[in-house]
């Protein structure tokens, strides 16, 4: 008899309605399916469309971003992603990339900048210091090299990459990381 109540309790719910309802009909949509979550995004734009061109299979492949923080002059925008052969992301290139950003968002802060800076001192100076450190293949340097001529044309590839940047706060960055290192000479 408790059963039979339970049971009859289910059947008049409001929730039971949603549980006997027969699947919808093809050329007919379900309430889920015309909920606002299954609607196609509204843009002022209709034409556009953020992965046109982008291949997820193309080793390399970026997907174009807009706006461009993070861009520090033109050179750096037509050269190609951070990898090494066979198409893997170099984690060196990839942890300046890190350094370098977190470099422009305190660049206004000195001090900041220099805990940042001193934070990662030991990696800043690892392929200057150690003249026997695996290269990547893209490097400025040469395992021919000894460390003053590293120290030498680290200098001047940042002056280059300084000259080349765009934006002030770039400039300001790129020259506290030049400064920083080349005071560890």
């Amino acid at each position: 008899s408790i059963a039979c109540l339970l049971l009859a309790s289910i059947c008049l719910s409001p929730a039971a309605a949603f549980i006997t309802q027969a699947p919808p009909q093809s050329g007919r949509s379900s309430r889920l399916q015309s909920s606002p979550l299954f609607e196609p995004e509204k843009n002022d734009d209709e034409t556009s469309n953020d992965f046109q061109g982008f291949n997820p299979f193309t080793p390399g492949a970026k997907m174009p971003t807009k706006g461009g923080f993070g861009i520090l002059s033109d050179n750096e925008r037509k050269q190609p992603p951070p990898s090494t052969p066979g198409g893997q992301i170099s984690p060196r290139q990839m942890k300046m990339k890190e350094i370098t950003t977190e470099l422009l968002m305190c660049i206004s802060d000195d001090e900041s900048v220099s805990e940042l800076l001193l934070s990662h001192e030991e990696f800043l100076l690892d392929q200057l210091n150690n003249v026997d450190a695996v290269l990547e293949p893209d490097s400025v340097l040469t395992p021919d090299m000894t460390r003053s001529q590293r120290f030498q044309r680290y200098g001047e590839v940042m002056q280059e990459r300084i000259d080349d940047a765009r934006a002030p706060a770039a400039k300001k960055a790129l020259g506290a990381l030049k400064d920083f290192v080349m005071s560890r000479e």
